[in-house]
């Protein structure tokens, strides 16, 4: 009887002490395709997981971040005949090797045999994470230069800590830098190119993202993650603010704070930010008091055809500030378009897995075919693209979603319209249309249907996208990758071409959803 109680002591001891995994709860989290996947259970003092994290310029590794867990177990699926060809190695903090090139052996059939009736699954262990950084790796033999890496992090992540900021100039290349000092006067010339806030490194540089803020309107200028290294010694992360942001003479805030970027949304992590205030004195910038205003209306008369050079040149300088302006909106909206590009690729490479698993491979060559044609398009990046490349575009498209999904679709134009003259933003439909695709009709199981309208009313072009799937709340905020994109984008848009503004307008309810885009003045 003693021992029956001492044992219920152990056990209850170890639960409290150490948790339990989480039942029926498995999260996979390997990125890229290298012939192994990799997945992973928590335990039940895991109180936020992030487990989908793209680390820029590598393509097949990703980032978990955890908070609040003790330990984890790593298990894997493989095809049953090419175990012995794969490797996993696991190093702790970056220095201490737990696995190095070990051959999946613990192995066991797949818990969802009958679907993947070909693989097996195989356990790495149990690893304790707290306050750890896991790194695992795994190749195929054949191809060791294809690895798949998944970095665990159970770390607290520290806030950014600014080391100092470079100015640059373009006269000869050279760079003046100086210790960071709140507050800061920087006098800026002709030469002045750019800005390099240089940051210290935490192994983690690109969950960091930088902001360029104006004080006086509270307006962020400018945001990135695109940290760079090379410039300074020792290699340290540093983000370059182009000239163009900081003309105006004014006071200016930098801010960095981490945030991460998942398949799902954007969540910030609980960090302290880090501030630094500065100011901008642009000597080149000519401000007027009222004084000189007051004496400029006195000699006016007088001095007439100076003023009218004058008025010259305030005109040049305000078309020169709103051009400069226009090329920011372009900047920022060929960034749109680069995040909106791999968000319908990895989509699309997601429909071609989905049909290879399930041994549709003619279905899936043709889908590749349509495909690649699309992405040569996308690839192009052309700014504009004529109503007729757009409906080939989006025949294209829905006629490669239709081997997965059975729907039929119609897109109805009016004789009006001049397909071949008349131009709209390149792909300005097609993530609209993905989206009624992926989260309207692919929810029916049956009578799926998407309509396409292109019209005309008077001098506006009028586009409209329906489906009867199962609708959504209009009146909510939905963190889609895609439908926050086209949002940005129109913003965008109108910032450019200010004289015929886009609207964009989603009616949803139970019958399904209907999103009209009007170009106003376009035709």
């Amino acid at each position: 009887m003693m021992r029956n109680y001492f044992t219920l002591i152990i056990l209850f001891i170890s639960s409290v002490c150490f948790g339990q995994f989480k039942e029926n709860t498995s999260y996979s989290i390997s990125q890229g395709n290298v012939g192994i996947g990799l997945s992973m259970q928590i335990d039940t003092f895991t109180n936020r997981i992030d487990y989908h994290n793209n680390i820029p310029n590598q393509p097949n590794a990703n980032l978990v971040y955890l908070e609040g867990a003790q330990k984890i177990r790593l298990f894997g699926s493989i095809n049953k005949d090419s175990a012995a060809y794969y490797r996993y190695s696991i190093v702790e903090d970056g220095v201490n090797q737990l696995v190095s090139d070990a051959t999946p052996t613990k192995v066991h059939p797949s818990s969802f045999d009958r679907i993947f009736k070909n693989k097996i699954e195989f356990d790495l262990g149990v690893f304790n994470v707290y306050n750890k950084k896991l790194t695992i790796s795994l190749f195929k033999i054949t191809n060791r230069t294809k690895i798949a890496t998944v970095i665990i992090y159970s770390k607290p992540i520290k806030s950014a800590e600014l080391k100092l900021i470079g100015i640059g100039k373009t006269h000869n290349r050279t760079y003046v830098s100086f210790q960071t000092k709140d507050n800061s006067k920087i006098n800026i010339d002709k030469n002045f190119s750019n800005l390099q806030f240089v940051l210290k490194s935490t192994g983690l540089d690109f969950v960091y993202y930088g902001y360029l803020k104006e004080k006086s309107t509270g307006k962020i200028l400018y945001q990135s993650n695109n940290w760079q290294y090379g410039l300074y010694n020792p290699i340290v992360p540093y983000l370059i603010i182009d000239a163009a942001y900081l003309q105006k003479s004014g006071d200016y805030e930098f801010i960095v704070a981490p945030k991460l970027n998942t398949l799902q949304n954007t969540r910030g992590i609980n960090s302290k930010p880090m501030l630094y205030s500065f100011s901008i004195v642009n000597p080149q910038e000519k401000v007027f008091t009222a004084k000189q205003f007051a004496i400029f209306g006195i000699l006016l008369t007088a001095f007439f055809g100076t003023g009218i050079l004058y008025i010259r040149k305030k005109t040049k300088r305000k078309l020169l500030a709103e051009q400069q302006q226009k090329e920011i909106a372009k900047t920022q909206l060929q960034s749109v378009r680069s995040q909106l590009n791999p968000h319908f690729i990895f989509n699309a490479l997601a429909g071609i897995q989905s049909l290879m698993n399930k041994h549709r491979t003619e279905e899936a060559n043709e889908y590749l075919g349509k495909f690649a044609r699309i992405t040569r398009n996308v690839l192009d990046n052309e700014e504009m693209n004529s109503l007729a490349q757009e409906k080939a575009l989006l025949d294209d498209y829905l006629r490669m979603e239709q081997f997965r999904f059975g729907f039929s679709y119609e897109v109805l134009i009016v004789d009006t319209l001049d397909l071949e003259n008349t131009e709209i933003p390149a792909m300005l439909l097609q993530p609209l249309v993905e989206n009624a695709v992926k989260h309207g009709i692919a929810e029916r199981t049956k009578d799926r249907k998407i309509e396409i309208f292109f019209e005309q009313q008077q001098n506006n072009l009028l586009l409209k996208v329906v489906d009867n799937g199962k609708g959504f709340d209009t009146s909510k905020n939905y963190k889609g990758l895609g439908l926050a994109l086209c949002k940005d984008r129109v913003i965008l848009l109108n910032s450019i071409y200010k004289e015929t503004p886009i609207t964009m307008e989603f009616i949803g309810n139970s019958n399904g959803t209907s999103i009209l885009i009007t170009l106003v003045n376009w035709l």
